[in-house]
């Protein structure tokens, strides 16, 4: 089952007896997690399980949902404002699949492709993670990303994300919803960012707004990506206005897929089609032949995808046909003057 057709269920767009089905038995299974989450939770609240602090200062970009929320356009953002500063900045991730393959993972290869001069250490074990990130490069704040889940690792500033988009997961939990955590748990954050501002009315912005303030006492900031051009594997740029030129075929392998899909849209691509895979799929040379003669036979004449899918790739065509990455840079439309100082002083 794809991403789309299992998104299409859980938000009830999808309808009938299978659908229906489905949606109950993942309503079951939520309680489980629920359950799970708050002993976990609590663990740390007693005092249980340690919290263990590092040498370094650790700024932790994360959110309560599953799926993109911009985490990697935050995470390259704040090293870039450290760096600007002097500051020795490095990141700390898990790194989904990393361990598997032995190899470093897309958002790892996406980072580094944008940060070539900032370390990043991927381990499931993020205490290890930072202590070697420290070790190895002497570094005087690490970045952890994705890390508003994993207390273990002690932090001096946790900043959520919250996609306008689709901003708490469908109202409910996993597996039911997308909720990582409860609302609640914002109670925990020292600043969010609400991302994709752009993809949203004021109305709606405002009423996320309120959902936050409800649940906790926190400042927000408002954001937005926006492309700034397009790009190959190999640094050569071109003009977005190649996008309302040429004939252009979509894939992702991303958590928000139809995000960059609109992002397209809005920049007038001449869109011949799209392809989808799931989030952090690492494509075979038979998978992207294949992809090729799917553009083909749409009429396009140009692949395009995510930064983050280019550099799994690893080139600048499939079977000739030219393939560019939107290039993207995060805009805050609010609140960055908040934001700024508190990261400028985390490291004081």
């Amino acid at each position: 089952m794809s991403i789309s057709s299992i998104l299409k269920i859980i938000s009830g767009e999808q309808t009938g007896f299978v659908a229906s089905v489905v949606r109950l038995a993942l309503g079951c299974l939520t309680p489980l997690y629920r359950f799970a989450l708050w002993f976990r939770n609590r663990q740390f609240d007693s005092g249980s399980r340690k919290v263990e602090s590092v040498s370094a200062k650790v700024i932790s970009v994360g959110n309560i949902t599953t799926g993109g929320t911009g985490k990697t356009p935050m995470v390259i953002w704040i090293c870039e404002l450290l760096q600007r500063h002097q500051i020795k900045v490095g990141i700390v991730s898990r790194g989904y699949g990393a361990a598997e393959t032995g190899k470093p993972n897309d958002e790892a290869l996406e980072l580094k492709s944008r940060l070539t001069a900032v370390p990043h250490v991927q381990n499931p074990d993020r205490v290890a993670a930072a202590n070697r990130c420290i070790k190895e490069h002497s570094v005087d704040t690490i970045v952890l990303d994705d890390g508003f889940q994993h207390r273990r690792l002690g932090r001096d500033l946790d900043i959520v994300l919250i996609d306008a988009s689709n901003p708490f997961g469908y109202g409910r939990l996993l597996p039911r919803g997308l909720l990582r955590e409860p609302l609640a748990a914002l109670q925990l954050a020292d600043f969010v960012v609400i991302t994709r501002c752009d993809r949203v009315d004021q109305n709606s912005i405002e009423n996320i707004r309120s959902r936050i303030g409800q649940a906790a006492d926190v400042s927000v900031a408002l954001s937005k990506t926006a492309a700034t051009g397009l790009i190959q594997f190999g640094g050569q740029e071109v003009g977005l206005e190649s996008l309302r030129t040429d004939n252009w075929f979509a894939f992702s392998a991303i958590g928000n897929p139809l995000s960059f899909e609109n992002s397209l849209k809005d920049l007038g691509c001449k869109f011949r089609g799209a392809h989808r895979y799931r989030d952090h799929h690492r494509f075979d040379r038979e998978e992207l032949m294949k992809l090729a003669q799917l553009a083909r036979d749409s009429g396009a004449d140009r692949l395009i995808c995510t930064h983050k899918d280019l550099v799994k790739i690893a080139g600048d065509a499939i079977d000739e046909m030219p393939v560019y990455a939107l290039k993207i840079e995060l805009e805050f439309l609010e609140g960055e003057s908040e934001l700024e100082p508190l990261l400028r002083t985390v490291d004081s």
